[in-house]
């Protein structure tokens, strides 16, 4: 639709013409947005109502050109594209520009936190049916406006990043990008507020509401937006008969006045609604034109990835919404119901490392991971790629805590050649692994490499940043004053220091869960790593002098595994010329026992069958899927017989396989010997 150029600004639609058009949507195929919320956008429609509605039969409906299927995170929805006053619309608290300035329901202290997102639902209507609209509640409509007002702010502190200025910008051309926005219902106490937040185009809502004077949370509160919107329309017009130049702000603000907008009316799973509308906001600050915090672009670049699971099936929305931060750790099966702060973070963590190194047997996600963080196909998993997964895991891991820490001090976490054959890790939580730390080698380095680094930055002992000289100015504990100054070293360096003094760095990683239970910054421990019982905090400068630079077993990474020799290459058992032998991170432990080899091959069988138990639960869906979609489309049967035929004999040959494998483990009857198992 061409824009035309106007000499005035329009009075909002009368409430009949409103309902009028509020009737059509709902009587148009595919739309499924509440009856509230088309009211709620319908207040702000600039163009003529005949230009919006066809009659079908004595029937009115939305005219089938302004209604476009979008497709987006997997699922299907519909945009009904329209002319609206540029007042209209909101910012979007959930951004994901500004997601590091909002506690997180995955942080398990967040409950109190000030500034503290709850929960997104999906609205369901009087008949009980999801519909595409998005609901949250509010302690009060105070609330709700303190948090609207809040996203505006934040957006604002970002948009120095900006090459232009995008306000005026805006007055000099207009709005030339539409917006996309999607129905929210806010519910406090004092009633139900209906709002349509922008998912695309954020900043230029806030520029338009800058500058047509409107106030957007006046508006999303008014009891009566036709006769707010009316008084605004005769006071702007009133001012540009006395404007005595184009050069008016009243005149110059015409530009914006009236813009076209795309609503997000339909969705054919509601109960997606918000990952659907969620992934083009996503998308925007993964390939940003602005410039973006580090925490917040690997944050959308992890997201992204974990949304290729869910579409995949690997994540159900319970797990994908824990991961991605929008839901309490506890929600998960795996977590324990008296599990406190620490091991719930831990869990999580470690989950996400499992979805970002996935092991070299996981023919499900590996492609899809390489796909999601856009690595070239074919090209084998180099240090540029390992790094970048680590950036965004780490950024999302910090989602669970209550500020985000910069996402490079996990770069060494995962060497590349143990990133290509993935990550395994104990299976034992960050509180078990601490418990024989002091004694078992392998719980410690478990520690070391993978918990280290993140609580260390959490409690601003060590960071990443190591480069500069103004680097090297410290913050010292709270209660002293003065300046101290830092060594300027990297995570490695901290993590060897750590790994030449065992006793003391395990005292202190316990003291970080300690503190991470109560609430507090944690106290600095002696060298037999107990804590300081006068309470003395650890700060940095206590930290590099518990824990000296360069005096550590600074080996940084794990035995470095050859890769296999080309078919007629001799084997070579000197290392190349000029390539130094790469040596284990920390001090390799003895030979397990037999025992210990015993109970860790019991893991993995256990380990082994609850995944069998995972993928057969999967057979089951996609099986009830494929027989109703072929229903569908008149396949009668799904199956040919043949075909049949064969999958249930290769079902029952698998059957008859696991249950001899698994006989293995009962107990021999009496009299008989154990034989060992040939090797």
């Amino acid at each position: 639709m061409t824009a035309e150029v106007l000499s005035e600004y329009p009075d909002p639609p009368t409430p009949d013409t409103v309902d009028r058009l509020v009737e059509a949507a709902l009587a148009t195929d595919g739309i499924n947005v509440p009856r509230e919320a088309l009211t709620a956008a319908f207040v702000y429609v600039a163009e003529p109502v005949e230009h919006l509605i066809t009659s079908e039969r004595g029937r009115e409906q939305i005219h089938p050109s302004r209604l476009r299927p979008i497709r987006a995170g997997g699922e299907d929805a519909l945009e009904l594209s329209l002319r609206l006053l540029g007042c209209a619309g909101s910012t979007w608290e959930r951004n994901e520009r500004n997601d590091t300035y909002w506690a997180s329901p995955a942080d398990p202290a967040s409950a109190t936190a000030k500034w503290m997102l709850p929960p997104i639902e999906v609205w369901h209507g009087p008949d009980g049916k999801p519909t595409a609209a998005l609901s949250v509640t509010m302690t009060s409509a105070e609330r709700v406006v303190e948090v609207v007002k809040r996203s505006a702010e934040l957006l604002a502190e970002g948009d120095g990043r900006r090459g232009y200025d995008l306000t005026a910008d805006l007055l000099l051309s207009g709005q030339e990008d539409s917006c996309m926005m999607v129905a929210q219902v806010y519910r406090t106490p004092e009633g139900d507020f209906w709002a349509w937040p922008t998912v695309k185009g954020n900043n230029r809502t806030k520029s338009r509401h800058q500058i047509l004077n409107t106030n957007q949370t006046a508006l999303l509160t008014a009891p009566d937006v036709t006769a707010a919107l009316q008084l605004w329309v005769d006071e702007r017009n009133a001012e540009l008969k006395h404007a005595d130049s184009d050069e008016y702000s009243a005149r110059l603000a015409l530009q914006v006045a009236v813009v076209e907008t795309r609503l997000v009316v339909g969705c054919t799973k509601p109960e997606l609604l918000y990952q659907t509308v969620q992934t083009g906001n996503r998308r925007d600050h993964i390939h940003a034109n602005l410039e973006f915090t580090a925490s917040n672009q690997d944050r959308a670049i992890g997201r992204r990835v974990l949304e290729e699971y869910r579409v995949a099936g690997i994540l159900d929305d319970t797990v994908f919404g824990v991961l991605a931060g929008d839901l309490p750790i506890t929600r998960l099966r795996e977590c324990p119901p008296d599990a406190g702060v620490c091991e719930q973070r831990d869990l999580r963590c470690m989950l996400l490392l499992a979805q970002f190194f996935p092991v070299a047997g996981d023919s499900r996600r590996r492609p899809l991971i390489r796909k999601a963080m856009a690595e070239p196909y074919g090209e084998l998993l180099n240090s540029q790629h390992t790094t970048e997964r680590l950036r965004a895991y780490s950024a999302l891991c910090s989602v669970s805590w209550p500020e985000a820490w910069n996402p490079r001090v996990d770069d060494n976490t995962v060497p590349v050649v143990n990133a290509r054959r993935g990550v395994t890790l104990s299976g034992k939580s960050a509180v078990q692994l601490l418990t024989v730390a002091d004694k078992d080698a392998d719980a410690f380095d478990e520690l070391l490499r993978y918990r280290a680094p993140q609580w260390l930055a959490a409690f601003k002992l060590a960071d990443a940043d190591r480069g500069s000289m103004g680097a090297q100015a410290n913050r010292g504990a709270d209660d002293q004053s003065g300046a101290s100054v830092r060594a300027r070293r990297g995570i490695p360096d901290v993590l060897a220091a750590m790994n030449a003094r065992r006793a003391q760095a395990v005292g202190l990683m316990r003291e970080m869960a300690t503190a991470m239970e109560e609430g507090r910054a944690p106290r600095r421990v002696d060298p037999l790593g107990h804590a300081d019982a006068a309470g003395m905090v650890a700060d940095q400068a206590w930290f590099d002098d518990a824990f000296p630079k360069g005096k550590g077993l600074r080996l940084p990474k794990p035995p470095y595994t050859e890769p296999s020799k080309p078919p007629h290459t001799a084997p070579s058992s000197a290392p190349t010329a000029g390539r130094q032998v790469q040596q284990p991170l920390f001090r390799g432990a003895p030979p397990p026992s037999d025992r210990e080899l015993a109970d860790r091959r019991k893991a993995g069988v256990r380990n082994l069958l609850d995944q069998i138990e995972s993928l057969t639960r999967d057979l089951v869906t996609r099986v009830d899927d494929a027989r109703s979609h072929a229903a569908a489309a008149g396949m009668i049967p799904a199956w040919e017989a043949n075909e049949s035929e064969r999958l249930n004999v290769q079902a029952g040959n698998i059957i008859e396989s696991l249950k001899h494998a698994v006989e293995g483990t009962r107990p021999p009857e009496e009299g008989l010997a154990i034989r060992p198992l040939p090797r």
